[in-house]
């Protein structure tokens, strides 16, 4: 079962502020997750419908597997389908521990690939081992794209492995029916995203672009991502699909920009829309919690108080969770009580975020924490099913 909450680095102490963290934030009973745990049993890989239709997977960039977990839900409806993974791709050791603790049975398999994608990419390797997949789905790493790294794009030497696939899948003997590439936002803009779309039209597919964030189904969580959604001929897009509507249109191909095959209709081409309903972060916090162990440490807020993004339980926004979160106060938001929240913060009105008004006071400290492990996993719908590797994470794994 995923652990109560993660360890962090011993606070350096202070003999007037070694105070435990007071803020009242716990979830009520009603709110705690309640999805039973999952058996390995319950793993659709392990066990199928007689009648079964596989819908075959190639993970690049595969990081915890998140996009198979997503798909196999997807799915749940759409009796007799069942995903089978025919390769898992990624060299972090930490994603590939929580990929196995939820999908053991992989690494005997040999689907769950300690790899390089670039050396993978070639027509040769993508057609002998990843040829005839039904979907394929693309992380590639999002550094060359930030806003606040250098943009160097395709220069850059980390988007060089999502390059040579799409010099190579023009060429495939047996390419994907479907693709999914995700990104940042500012991918779009860039000669990488130019490659992608020429080399999609080369291979013969309509392809989508959007733009989604967790708010837009009313999760309190911004993570705003660029999506593209692909697929072959002859397969097509079916425009009035709800799932959708509350998406961010960026582009399409000529097809569906031109109306050519009559289903890509305007009105869907708009700006997302609002018609969920915000869900508070109480709903998502787990109970009990350590709150002392999520403590945010008294010298990171008596030096950087002016940039902590603070929120409560009755927020209906948190910020982007990065892997320097509890490293750095750029990484995601610290949560405190209503009370707190009431009586010492205000919001910045450039940001919109709630930031403390100074100067700093001993009183804060204890009054702040981190999300734990578990509640990040609510944020992004990964229900108690969804394992981690171990009961004490250690920050890197956070």
């Amino acid at each position: 079962a995923a652990p109560a909450a993660a360890t962090t680095p011993s606070p350096r102490r202070h003999p007037h502020r070694h105070r435990r963290w007071r803020g009242s934030t716990r979830c009520p009973a009603s709110a705690s997750p309640s999805t039973p745990a999952r058996s390995e049993s319950d793993d659709p890989s392990t066990t199928a419908p007689v009648n079964e239709r596989q819908i075959k997977l190639v993970e690049f960039y595969a990081g915890m597997g998140t996009m198979r977990w997503s798909l196999e839900r997807a799915l749940e409806s759409d009796a007799g389908a069942v995903v089978t993974a025919l390769a898992s791709i990624d060299n972090s050791e930490v994603a590939n521990a929580v990929y196995l603790a939820n999908y053991p049975h992989e690494d005997a398999s040999g689907v769950l690939m300690r790899r390089n994608v670039e050396h993978l990419s070639s027509v040769p390797s993508l057609d002998a081992k990843f040829g005839g997949a039904d979907v394929w789905t693309l992380s590639p790493p999002c550094q060359p794209y930030t806003r606040k790294g250098k943009q160097l794009h395709g220069d850059d030497p980390r988007a060089q492995s999502f390059i040579g696939i799409l010099e190579s899948l023009p060429q495939l003997a047996r390419p994907p029916e479907r693709i999914l590439v995700e990104n940042v936002v500012g991918f779009e803009g860039s000669e990488t995203r130019n490659a992608l779309v020429a080399a999609l039209d080369e291979a013969g597919y309509v392809w989508r672009e959007y733009h989604a964030s967790p708010v837009d189904i009313g999760v309190p969580c911004t993570r705003d991502r660029y999506y593209l959604l692909a697929k072959r001929k002859p397969l097509a897009f079916e425009d009035d699909a709800p799932r959708l509507q509350n998406f961010a249109f960026v582009g399409a191909s000529d097809e569906c920009a031109d109306g050519i095959d009559g289903e890509c209709r305007s009105e869907t081409r708009s700006t997302r829309l609002t018609s969920a309903r915000m869900r508070r972060i109480v709903e998502y916090l787990e109970r009990p919690v350590d709150d002392w162990a999520l403590s945010v440490e008294a010298d990171t807020i008596e030096r950087y108080w002016r940039w902590l993004d603070v929120v409560s339980p009755s927020s209906t926004r948190c910020s982007t969770f990065t892997s320097g979160y509890g490293k750095t106060v750029y990484g995601g938001s610290v949560l405190a009580s209503d009370a707190f929240v009431k009586a010492h913060c205000e919001v910045d009105n450039t940001s919109g975020r709630y930031r403390l008004v100074g100067p700093f006071k001993e009183e804060w400290c204890g009054e702040m924490r981190y999300f734990s492990p578990r509640e990040v996993a609510n944020f992004h719908g990964l229900d108690r099913g969804w394992r981690l590797p171990s009961k004490e994470l250690t920050r890197r794994q956070l």
